[in-house]
């Protein structure tokens, strides 16, 4: 027998040989997925059945006008009756009723499937061009009518629309096979086809369509179905019920063929599927892609013991060029919700300086940063005066570290924190100077990479020094009364300072990704469960974090207040900005007085939002300070009693892995060294945070300046409106480089797209296929499947304990009113300006965030039950009704949503 005209499930079955659609079914079976049983023709066989007359087919190809589609049609009809009439050939049709006799000896009835070989690649269900539902399948085939069905898969390799396709997509015809997949029909009851993306906007989520009988009815649009819809994070279902009154099935009459049919009277209205068969489709799908490492399209149907079993599975297609990416999962917690036009220039001016800086450090060339030039300054976009990241900008830039590969999956867990799909082509050197060069590239990356971690405490420490004499040398006091062009000059050249310094805080940050990997391995190898409590326990203790060192430093002011009698009464009966009149004044105790100057001067670029530049930091509003300490004041909070919870949760959780270990000391001090490493990286982050924030604080400063100087001279109507014109505007209309002197009318056009756009809420992460600024969704587009109610609502546990309390639903940190001692707070994001709410909360619930973001930090640091990454927190939970929350678990549960 002649092994290259027929391959099987246990040998064969490449690409090159069958096709990408029959070669899929090899690799699911493979790897366990249920495929009904098969061989294939290969496209050996049809190459030689069709040898005689491919002349004959090239030529009519050649000589019909493929934009004419009469003549199109009449060319293909002319090609299947070229190929019926050639035939099978005796050896094919020899070596195809062989294994019909020997494969299926019960006579079953079968499906035989056209697989289309295109050259290069090029075939159908191939990642670039799927050629859906361009070649014949047929259906409930008897033996005896395999032959007939065999020729007519042959043929349809130049149906009409298959010719058209091609012709469009500019694909060769020359070169091109036809293999046939010869299966046992399974009887379908239900048939479903599942997409692993949204096909419309790639997010992760699971959309199902089902119907009754066989697939066809899907496929073909034969029959009507039903819809689901399986959210990714939260795996709700929802589902739209069609009034099915058709469905495809086994034509009884005939014993072969398909058939329309009535659907039987109680069926035309219930659910094909139920939610958990939803729900364990979704997480066939999700087994599948990783098996393809791509989105996919599947095909599936139940038999009547209700097995699932699949029978095509082909990649979404995806058009590159055009999608587009956002997410502010993780840039939110730097500018929340809205924002303006000055704060999102200054953003991005950033997002560039500091990422040229990090691949100038990683070692990328000269000339591959210049090439990345306009990706670098398209990391950030703006729409609907909200921040996102640019996903696709991102990929592209950081593909160019010869390391990325090996932490991508790191990357988008713990900074993008992806639910989309995202399409990127790495360019894979081919020829060996090509692949030695990459590998040459690769090792020396490496060698860099251990290099700047030798080096890591020296560069950060040369970091900090020469950004604190930098912004000591600009920042003299004398601002508001410098020359514009003089305070553009003195920005330029603090920014162009910068640019050469902050670097590090990126080499810093792949460090702990590493690191942050490194323990999950170790702990998941070494089979220590409870993971994320015991991580969330070893990560206190360690150098003190900036958010930290500047809580403790209010507490401590709060505790001198609590310890003199006259101080104690002032702060409890003035307001806060009536007691720093007093201070600035001279009349409260010098030694408080110093005290409060020295916290303003070492940390006041702290504050709300505190890189929104057009927010008021603790240097602008020193009373702010005063307010904070009323409140520690008011408490019995103390530095040492902070400090002893943190103690205390690190040795809970050593005693912890010490139950987990018993016997292994080399791991535990393995496991120990991996935490000490990845605290340190955490405090560099933080330290590079705040410096962040000084950056930020002295461009506040300078534009401050500039907006009351722009005002005075009549150009804007209030100096505050300098915040919605862009960095570029305002120093060209200052410079001679701008494009307008009508900066007063700009202003107002930005001040009335703010109005609109804080009306709208917001999603967390979305594509665009499409004119970006007008394809941004609101939040009823976000998450149209996730409308489950639940009592019991899960995330990401970042600080241990248990704790019932009832919920106060807050969207920023300007508190009005009160905030109960039995109060949990639950909100979108928080950055550091939350600190107070935070430390008065007794427990904390977000939407956002990883185990490494501030809030996760912060409950951890004070010992906080916290749960971060919690979908839909602020709409899922009722104000005021009593919730417990398990920081261990990361669990929610609304035990009473009555408010209180």
């Amino acid at each position: 027998m002649n092994d290259t005209l027929i391959e099987t499930l246990d040998a064969g079955m490449t690409p090159d040989s069958v096709g990408w659609k029959i070669a899929r079914l090899k690799t699911l079976h493979a790897h366990g997925i249920r495929v009904p049983e098969l061989f294939c023709l290969t496209g050996t066989a049809y190459h030689q059945a069709v040898a005689p007359v491919a002349d004959t087919l090239e030529a009519l190809v050649r000589n019909t006008d493929l934009d004419n589609w009469d003549q199109v049609c009449a060319t293909s009809a002319r090609i299947r009756e070229v190929i019926t009439d050639t035939g099978l050939g005796t050896e094919v049709e020899r070596a195809l009723e062989h294994h019909l006799a020997t494969d299926f000896p019960d006579n079953p009835l079968l499906a035989v499937r056209a697989s289309v070989i295109g050259a290069q690649g090029q075939g159908e269900d191939s990642a670039q061009n799927p050629f859906a539902g361009m070649s014949d399948s047929f259906l409930y085939v008897p033996p005896s009518g395999v032959k007939a069905a065999v020729l007519n898969c042959w043929a349809s390799a130049f149906s009409p629309e298959g010719l058209l396709y091609r012709h469009r997509q500019h694909l060769p015809f020359s070169g091109l096979l036809v293999a046939v997949g010869i299966q046992r029909m399974v009887f379908g009851e239900r048939s479903l086809v599942l997409f692993t993306c949204d096909p419309t906007s790639y997010a992760h989520n699971t959309v199902i369509s089902a119907t009754w009988g066989i697939g066809e009815g899907v496929v073909q649009e034969k029959a009507p179905v039903d819809h689901y819809f399986v959210h990714s994070r939260t795996h709700n279902v929802e589902s739209v019920v069609a009034h099915k009154t058709t469905m495809v099935t086994l034509d009884a009459d005939r014993g072969h063929g398909t058939v329309e049919t009535a659907v039987p009277g109680p069926r035309i209205d219930i659910p094909v599927l139920a939610d958990h068969e939803a729900r364990s489709l979704a997480r066939l799908g999700r087994d599948i892609e990783k098996i393809f490492g791509e989105p996919q399209d599947i095909e599936a149907t139940f038999t009547e013991d209700g097995l699932v079993h699949v029978v095509q599975s082909r990649p979404v297609t995806i058009e590159a060029d055009r999608h587009r990416i956002w997410s502010s999962a993780n840039v939110s917690e730097s500018f929340p919700d809205t924002t303006t036009p000055m704060t999102y220039s200054v953003a991005r001016r950033f997002y560039w300086l500091l990422n040229h800086d990090y691949l100038r450090r990683s070692g990328v060339p000269e000339s591959e940063l210049h090439d990345l030039h306009e990706t670098m300054t398209r990391l950030l976009g703006f729409l609907d005066n909200r921040i996102y990241h640019s996903i696709n900008s991102f990929i592209t830039m950081l593909s160019a570290v010869p390391m990325f590969d090996s932490v991508r999956r790191d990357w988008e867990r713990l900074v993008a924190e992806l639910d989309t799909f995202y399409h990127h082509t790495s360019d894979k050197p081919t020829g060996l100077r090509a692949r030695s060069r990459r590998a040459t590239r690769l090792i020396t990356g490496w060698g860099r990479v251990a290099r700047a971690y030798h080096t890591l405490p020296r560069d950060f420490k040369n970091f900090q020094t020469q950004w604190s004499e930098l912004l000591q040398e600009v920042r003299t006091g004398a601002t508001t009364n410098a020359h514009p062009l003089t305070l553009i000059a003195d920005y330029r050249h603090t920014w162009r300072t910068a640019g050469r310094l902050w670097g590090i805080t990126l080499v810093n940050y792949q460090f702990m990704v590493l690191f942050h990997k490194a323990v999950e391995l170790a702990m998941d190898r070494w089979g220590i469960d409870e993971q994320e409590t015991l991580f969330s326990q070893l990560l206190c203790g360690g150098r003190q974090l900036k958010g930290a060192e500047i809580a403790l430093s209010a507490v401590r002011l709060a505790e001198q207040v609590r310890a003199d009698a006259g101080l104690h009464d002032l702060f409890l009966a003035d307001q806060p900005r009536t007691i720093w009149n007093h201070l600035d004044a001279g009349k409260l105790p010098r030694h408080f007085t110093e005290e409060v100057h020295r916290h303003i001067e070492r940390y006041g670029d702290r504050g709300i939002a505190e890189l929104k530049l057009e927010k008021s930091n603790l240097r602008d509003t020193p009373w702010e300070l005063i307010r904070l300490i009323q409140q520690y004041a008011a408490s019995d909070l103390t530095v040492a009693d902070m400090e002893e919870v943190e103690r205390g949760t690190r040795l809970a959780g050593e005693a912890l892995l010490h139950t987990k270990l018993p016997r292994a000391r080399l791991r535990r001090a393995i496991l120990l060294g991996l935490f000490d490493r990845l605290r340190t990286t955490l405090y560099y982050r933080e330290a590079g945070r705040y410096m962040r924030s000084e950056l930020f604080g002295y461009s506040k400063q300078v534009i401050r300046a500039l907006g009351t100087e722009l005002h005075r001279r009549d150009v804007l109507s209030d100096p505050e409106d300098v915040f919605f014109l862009d960095l570029d505007e305002l120093f060209g209309f200052i410079d001679g480089t701008g494009t307008t002197r009508d900066l007063a009318g700009l202003a107002a056009l930005r001040k009335r797209d703010l109005e609109k756009s804080q009306a709208l809420r917001p999603v967390r992460e979305f594509a665009t296929g499409d004119v970006v600024a007008t394809s941004v969704p609101q939040l009823q587009d976000l998450s149209p499947h996730d409308t489950e109610s639940t009592d019991e609502l899960r995330g990401l546990g970042s600080c241990p304990g248990k704790v019932r309390g009832y919920a106060r639903i807050l969207s920023d940190p300007a508190l009005d009113g009160q905030f109960p001692a039995d109060s949990i707070l639950i909100t979108r994001e928080t950055d550091p300006g939350w600190l107070y709410l935070m430390l008065a909360s007794k427990g904390i619930v977000v939407e956002r965030g990883s185990l490494l973001s501030h809030t996760a930090i912060t409950g951890r640091k004070f010992g906080i039950p916290t749960i971060v990454g919690v979908p839909e927190a602020t709409r899922k939970i009722p104000e005021g009704s009593l919730i417990e929350v398990d920081g261990g678990t990361g669990t929610v549960v609304i035990l009473d949503q009555a408010p209180r």
